[in-house]
């Protein structure tokens, strides 16, 4: 049920007001999930979206009010993002499309620290060789999360990999002080797009988040496939024409070597080739009998003698007068 505006104290009237006005002015309008989020790092996060988004937090029968309002002025879709307004949220608002938003938000995470209760986002593995703890309970507190460590040569040393969590495992308090010893961070913390309007248009925050790289790898395979069923189909379309009259040309010098045309694309290779059969006949001919070629030709495939060497003269001795 829509609240009368009587009913509505002065200060949420001027809230509403301006929330419908920026509602009608941005042409993206989303809805955040802003649970688990420390205050510090939301605000952090809000500077650096400044210039590509506005962040708006309020109560959440402000942002219902508001988007009842502004789905009458300006486009009925709005209410459905009504359905998103569940416990901690907020709007943003933005010019860029629904996902280069999720983009933006995906690439401004945050890492953080294992919170006991909290369930891990990925496989975690701790790798088996030496650590930088020096010897103690440590090994004790490793053993007991199902870490095989040891102390050797005055070094506490995990003896094998180990698969310590699996994606969507719950963290308890010991495998999360095991993490933090480790450096390791698991958690991602950001803001989560629930559902974003556009033109006509509700996108989920599932929907907008898709492997990019994935994406344009299988459009860039489709194209390739689509090239090759029109060239092989001998579908001519403005990509596939110059290949086609490429394969053609290709297709017609062959078939020209093969039936030996003597046309002047193929007339050079047809006389390389005939002039190698008739080096490869003669000298079949010169194995059996030399005399049956010409002098030109047996001079190919004579070896002349090499010069015999000079004897040198020895110097004859000189009779030295007194």
């Amino acid at each position: 049920m829509v609240m009368k505006a009587e009913k509505v104290a002065p200060w949420k009237q001027e809230v509403v007001g301006e929330l419908i006005e920026k509602l009608e002015r941005y042409p993206v309008v989303g809805i955040l999930d802003i649970a688990d989020l420390p205050a510090a790092q939301f605000q952090q996060m809000r500077q650096k979206l400044r210039e590509q988004a506005e962040i708006i937090v309020s109560k959440n029968t402000l942002l219902k009010l508001s988007l009842d309002r502004a789905a009458e002025r300006k486009d009925p879709k709005l209410q459905e993002l009504i359905d998103h307004l569940q416990g901690p949220t907020a709007l943003i608002l933005a010019r860029v499309g629904p996902f280069k938003l999720s983009k933006i938000l995906r690439e401004n995470k945050t890492s953080a620290p294992a919170k006991p209760g909290s369930k891990s986002p990925k496989d975690i593995v701790i790798p088996a060789g030496e650590t930088g703890f020096a010897p103690g309970p440590v090994v004790g507190e490793l053993q007991r999360v199902g870490i095989k460590a040891r102390i050797q040569a005055g070094k506490i040393v995990i003896l094998e990999d180990c698969p310590l969590l699996k994606e969507g495992d719950l963290i308890s308090k010991e495998v999360a002080d095991a993490l933090a010893k480790f450096g390791i961070h698991p958690l991602e913390l950001g803001l989560k797009l629930r559902a974003v309007y556009e033109a006509g248009m509700i996108f989920s925050g599932e929907v907008l988040e898709f492997d990019e790289t994935k994406a344009i790898g299988q459009l860039q395979l489709a194209c390739v496939s689509a090239v090759n069923l029109a060239i092989n189909s001998d579908y001519p379309t403005s990509i596939t024409i110059g290949l086609m009259i490429t394969k053609a040309g290709a297709a017609a010098r062959n078939l020209a070597l093969n039936v030996c045309l003597p046309i002047s694309e193929v007339m050079p290779t047809l006389l390389t080739r005939a002039y190698a059969e008739m080096i490869g006949l003669a000298a079949s001919v010169h194995s059996k009998d030399e005399k049956a070629l010409d002098e030109e030709l047996r001079g190919m495939f004579t070896t002349a003698p090499a010069p015999e060497a000079k004897s040198e003269e020895k110097p004859k001795p000189v009779d030295k007068k007194d």
